[in-house]
């Protein structure tokens, strides 16, 4: 498996991110993440976090304002979560010898709705998400700061809710791996005239 001319790993270790060969995930499984989703919106709930500003955590994660609509999905989510190939995708990039996906979820984005910059869970060894519709758009990140510790990381981005940053490429009906418990990442408010649905599921490495 590579990434252009570079290994998995090696794009893991240069640049924080894997991509998933289009053959890791069926293209039924992404029919049926649609219809799931869709299924489920209507039972989903609001998160919205309105405290200003960036709050560090035990665990390394960084917390910040939000405001989407989650629902932790059912059967087709649950396949995709317990997909052999894409933890053996997470372990190769990682290094890990065991990956076991550990927090998974329908993110569903109305027009305006947005999460600041902030940190993943400090157990997700690797991050995945995938658009399940066509206009979700880029994730904002800064690779830069990936080894900075979280202290570092909130003395440096202060109040800012979307730094100057680079565009992480979220794609549709596609998965990209990114380390996002290390990795400062943000969504912009959504400039869109329809609700789009993001697909994210972590990993953790249990050998460890």
């Amino acid at each position: 498996m590579s990434s252009g001319t570079l290994t998995l790993r090696q794009t893991w270790l240069a640049q924080g991110r894997a991509n998933v060969p289009a053959d890791v995930i069926e293209a039924g499984l992404w029919d049926e993440l649609a219809e799931e989703a869709e299924r489920l919106e209507p039972l989903a709930v609001v998160r919205h976090n309105q405290r200003p500003g960036l709050l560090a955590m035990r665990d390394g994660s960084i917390t910040s304002p939000q405001r989407c609509t989650v629902h932790p999905g059912s059967g087709a989510l649950l396949a995709l979560a317990q997909s052999k190939a894409l933890a053996e995708v997470a372990a190769e990039a990682t290094g890990a010898q065991s990956m076991t996906a550990i927090r998974f979820g329908f993110k569903y984005y109305q027009p305006s709705d947005y999460m600041h910059v902030h940190r993943d869970d400090g157990k997700c060894s690797i991050t995945f998400s995938a658009a399940l519709t066509p206009g979700l758009g880029a994730m904002g990140w800064l690779p830069r700061l990936r080894w900075l510790t979280t202290e570092e990381v909130v003395e440096r981005l202060g109040d800012t809710p979307y730094p100057d940053g680079e565009a992480f490429p979220v794609q549709y009906r596609a998965l990209t791996g990114f380390d996002g418990a290390r990795i400062p990442h943000w969504r912009a408010p959504l400039d869109s005239h329809s609700r789009e649905v993001l697909v994210t599921v972590c990993f953790t490495d249990l050998s460890m």
